[in-house]
C-alpha cells in the first residue's frame, strides 16, 4: 500500500467512527477559527469531541472511551472528576465564584506552596502559565533595570512576545549552535523583541555560558523549562541547570525556573529534584486541580515589590487572580498530592519509558525515548535528543500516525507523541498503553520502511 494510501485509509476509518465529532467539528468551524480555542488540540482529519471524564478515562461525544494519557497537556495529576475536588469547588461555588476581594483560600493555596518551594517566600496568583512567565519578565526587568532576557531554543513560555521567540525555528534560520538566531515565531512579532530577547542552546553548557557573558550587561532575566517541554520532554544534561545557578548569581542576573509543566516531579519541583534554587519560579497547570491558574513564586525581597506601600511598588491586577474555585481545587490537589503518590507515578513513569524502549527495540524501528519523573515522549528520530535541533530531526508524519493509531486503540495522547500519568492510573494502565503501541507502532512499520528505512534496523 503507497504511503498517502495508508494515511486514507487510516483517516477514513477514523471519520467512520465518529460521525457526531465531525458535525461538531464542522459546526464549530463557523464561529471559531480550526473549530477550537487552542491550536493544539488540532489534528487531522478533525479532533475528537468529549463529552465526559472520569479518573483515567475519557468518553467522546460517539460514546468511544479512551484512556487518557493526555490530561489537558499535563494538568490533570488527578485525573477528571476527582471526588474532593468537585467536592471542594460545588461547595465553593455556593458560596461564591469570586468577590472582588481577598479570601481565606488564597492564602491557604500560596502557603502549601511556599512549604513545597525553596525558591519560596511568597506568592502572586494569576491565571495562566504565560502570565506567571510574563509577571516574572516584569519583575526582573523591573528589579534589575535591565530589559534583555536570555531563553532557550525550543522552550515555551507562554503566548507572549518573549514567549513566541525561537519556540520551534526552522533548522535552516536557526544559525550557528554558538550563537543561536532570535527566530521569531510568527511575523507579528516587533523586531525590538527580537533585539531583548537572546537566544541560547539547552544543553550546552560551554556555549551558553559564554552566551551569557557576551550579555550579561544587558540581561535582566535567564528563563529556562528545567525540563524542557514543548521542546520534546528533554532532561537537563549533567551541570546544566547548575551552570545556569552560577553564572546567573556572578553577573546578577535573576534565574526564572519556567515549572509550569515539572513541577509535578517531586514535592518541591525540579528545583527540589535537581538541587537547583533560582530566583523565581513560574507556576501553573497542576496547582489549579483543573481550573485556569498561574503563580509566581520567589524571596519576600523580590515579592515585596507587589505590596501596596512599598515605596519600589509595582502593580499587578487582575480580575480573576486567585479566584476562590481555583483555590480551593488546587489546595485539594496538593493536599492529594503525596510524596508517596509522586514516588508512585514516577515509577510508573520510569516503566513506561521504558517499555516502549522495549518496544521499539523488538520491532526494529529507530526512535528515541525521552521524559522524567511521570512524564514520557517519543521522537521518529536516529539522532540522541538533548535540545530542539535534535528534536526538531525528529519525523512529524510518523509522531501524527502513531497518535491516530493509538486513538484507535483508546489511547488518548497528545499529538507529539508525549504522555503523561495521573496518580489513578496503576501498572494495569500503563500496560495497555504499552500494547497499544505495539500493536500501533507494527501497523506503521510497512510505512517506515517505505518513507523511512533508515529508521528501521536490521
Amino acid at each position: 500500500m503507497e504511503a498517502n494510501q495508508f494515511i486514507e485509509k487510516l483517516h477514513a476509518a477514523y471519520a467512520v467512527k465518529r460521525p457526531n465529532s465531525e458535525k461538531l467539528h464542522h459546526r464549530a468551524g463557523r464561529f471559531m477559527p480550526g473549530g477550537d480555542t487552542r491550536s493544539v488540540t488540532f489534528y487531522h482529519p478533525f479532533p475528537a469531541f468529549m463529552k465526559y471524564g472520569r479518573g483515567f478515562n475519557l468518553v467522546d461525544v460517539d460514546g468511544i472511551e479512551y484512556l487518557d494519557f493526555q490530561n489537558n497537556y499535563n494538568s490533570l495529576i488527578h485525573g477528571h472528576a476527582h471526588p474532593k475536588i468537585t467536592e471542594a469547588v460545588a461547595k465553593q461555588i455556593q458560596l461564591g465564584t469570586v468577590y472582588g476581594s481577598p479570601a481565606e483560600s488564597q492564602f491557604l493555596l500560596a502557603e502549601e506552596l511556599c512549604q513545597r518551594l525553596a525558591a519560596a517566600d511568597m506568592i502572586r496568583f494569576c491565571n495562566s502559565g504565560t502570565e506567571a512567565t510574563m509577571l516574572a519578565i516584569g519583575l526582573a526587568r523591573y528589579i534589575t533595570r535591565r530589559y534583555k532576557i536570555l531563553k532557550m531554543e525550543g522552550g515555551y513560555h507562554g503566548s507572549h512576545d518573549v514567549g513566541q521567540i525561537s519556540i520551534k525555528p526552522r533548522l535552516e534560520s536557526t544559525g550557528p549552535i554558538e550563537n543561536p538566531h532570535s527566530v521569531p515565531e510568527h511575523p507579528g512579532i516587533p523586531p525590538n523583541v527580537l533585539k531583548d530577547c537572546i537566544v541560547a542552546p539547552f544543553n550546552h553548557l560551554k556555549q551558553t555560558e559564554s552566551i551569557i557573558g557576551q550579555h550579561h550587561q544587558d540581561l535582566a532575566a535567564i528563563i529556562v523549562e528545567p525540563i524542557a517541554g514543548s521542546c520534546g520532554m528533554i532532561p537537563p544534561a549533567p551541570g546544566y541547570l547548575e551552570m545556569l545557578r552560577e553564572t546567573a548569581s556572578r553577573y546578577k542576573i535573576l534565574l526564572i525556573f519556567d515549572e509550569v509543566l515539572s513541577f509535578r516531579l517531586s514535592r518541591g519541583g525540579c528545583q527540589e529534584h535537581y538541587g537547583i534554587v533560582p530566583d523565581l519560579t513560574a507556576l501553573g497547570k497542576i496547582i489549579g486541580g483543573g481550573f485556569p491558574v498561574g503563580a509566581l513564586a520567589g524571596s519576600k525581597a523580590y515579592m515585596n515589590h507587589f505590596a501596596p506601600g512599598n515605596p519600589e511598588f509595582l502593580g499587578h491586577s487582575g480580575t480573576f487572580n486567585g479566584n476562590p474555585v481555583t483555590m480551593a481545587a488546587g489546595l485539594v490537589t496538593l493536599t492529594e498530592l503525596t510524596v508517596a503518590e509522586i514516588d508512585r507515578i514516577n515509577r510508573l513513569g520510569k516503566k513506561l519509558r521504558a517499555g516502549l524502549r522495549t518496544v521499539l527495540d523488538k520491532l526494529q524501528i529507530t526512535a528515541q525515548v525521552t521524559g522524567a519523573g511521570s512524564l514520557a515522549q517519543v521522537h521518529f528520530t536516529d539522532r540522541e535528543v538533548r535540545d530542539w535541533r535534535s528534536a526538531a530531526a525528529a519525523r512529524t508524519d510518523l509522531r501524527a500516525l502513531f497518535h491516530l493509531l493509538l486513538l484507535d486503540k483508546g489511547i488518548f495522547a497528545s499529538t507529539r507523541a508525549f504522555f503523561n500519568i495521573s496518580t489513578p492510573m496503576g501498572t494495569t494502565e500503563v500496560g495497555k498503553l504499552l500494547d497499544a503501541a505495539q500493536c500501533s507502532l507494527a501497523e506503521m512499520r510497512p510505512y517506515i520502511e517505505n518513507t523511512t528505512p533508515d529508521l528501521i534496523s536490521r
